[in-house]
């Protein structure tokens, strides 16, 4: 039994192989613990005894581990019989962590195995099978990057005679295989010029803050406010800069048009917001008729938008006329920019 026992787990540790590497970031370890097990009382041996155990982690994820054990056990009968129950067993462990095995990590793990019990009488002895689960931590001793703390408690299972069950504790060092980090790539030299790998430029085509790579809502309209995803995230006011009309009418011109097209695409990319279209005038004029033209033009907007795609249910127009400025109406300047098309943003 202990041949084949020790066969399985080399073959185990003969799986830590280069080519069936899951992970670039975890690493495999060896651990060797002394451990204590509080035996079943069907076993008929004192409550506590002492052994040791030793094994093999392999990363599958940067978290997921197989781990090989065996592990030794001497269970004391009395003080006048003496030691004459020996176990051995080995077996494999799926071992999960909660965090990179450097600072303190929890860890649970559960397994399946073999176990020997080499009993007096021999008649009694029996090679049986085990499952077992359990949970303990580990971490960084003295700041070294190679050796660490690790402590655990299993509970187990052994199908000796009608069953017994177990509770193990150890406390022992494991220590962490392979490279310390991942592998930087060389520079390379061609006619004694080095030349270096460049980083990948940045691009943030929406210019909202939030690289492309990141950007969830992308197409975003110069002057919102956006989330560390890129999208909008609060009620807020857009000016839609150059949307010009024909002259004392409600007909986009051409360039209008066009700017608008970045509107479409930015209600397009964030389903989640409704907009009002707010159309406003400079004082020029009677303020009933720049009311109603304010409302024509916003409608206009709001026509084009709908036409092009955008769900009818999602904006409204209103026009506003002269009574929302947001500059000096007796200059050219500031009536041009009190004629404007604004987007009044609102999360649904």
């Amino acid at each position: 039994m202990r041949r084949v026992l020790f066969a399985a787990l080399i073959g185990m540790f003969g799986l830590s192989s280069p080519a069936m590497a899951a992970s670039d970031i975890a690493r495999p370890h060896l651990f060797v613990m002394g451990s204590l097990t509080k035996v079943d009382s069907n076993r008929n041996t004192e409550s506590s005894n002492n052994g040791w155990q030793i094994g093999l982690g392999y990363p599958l994820t940067d978290h997921l581990y197989v781990e090989g054990i065996y592990f030794d056990n001497v269970f004391e009968t009395g003080d006048n019989q003496g030691s004459d129950y020996y176990q051995r067993g080995g077996g494999l462990d799926l071992h999960y962590s909660f965090g990179d095995r450097e600072s303190f990590t929890p860890f649970i793990l559960g397994g399946i195995g073999g176990v020997s019990n080499d009993v007096v009488p021999d008649s009694l002895d029996e090679d049986s099978f085990y499952a077992n689960v359990g949970a303990g931590f580990v971490g960084r001793l003295f700041n070294l990057k190679w050796l660490r703390y690790r402590a655990e408690v299993r509970y187990i299972h052994d199908d000796y005679l009608d069953g017994m069950g177990d509770v193990r504790g150890a406390v022992g060092l494991e220590v962490a295989l392979g490279e310390t980090s991942r592998p930087q790539p060389r520079e390379r030299v061609v006619e004694k010029v080095v030349y270096k790998e460049v980083p990948a430029r940045r691009v943030d085509s929406d210019g909202d803050g939030v690289e492309d790579s990141r950007d969830n809502c992308p197409n975003t309209l110069p002057g919102a406010r956006v989330d560390a995803r890129g999208c909008v995230i609060e009620s807020q006011t857009i000016n839609i800069d150059n949307v010009t009309f024909e002259t004392n009418s409600a007909e986009l011109t051409l360039n209008a048009k066009n700017i608008l097209g970045a509107a479409l695409a930015f209600l397009q990319s964030q389903p989640n917001l409704n907009a009002e279209i707010a159309g406003h005038t400079d004082n020029v004029g009677a303020a009933a008729y720049n009311l109603q033209l304010s409302q024509r033009r916003a409608e206009s907007v709001r026509a084009f938008l709908i036409r092009n795609g955008i769900a009818a249910r999602r904006t409204v127009a209103r026009g506003y006329g002269e009574t929302s400025p947001i500059a000096n109406n007796s200059t050219a300047t500031g009536r041009e920019a009190n004629r404007r098309v604004e987007l009044r943003l609102i999360p649904r």
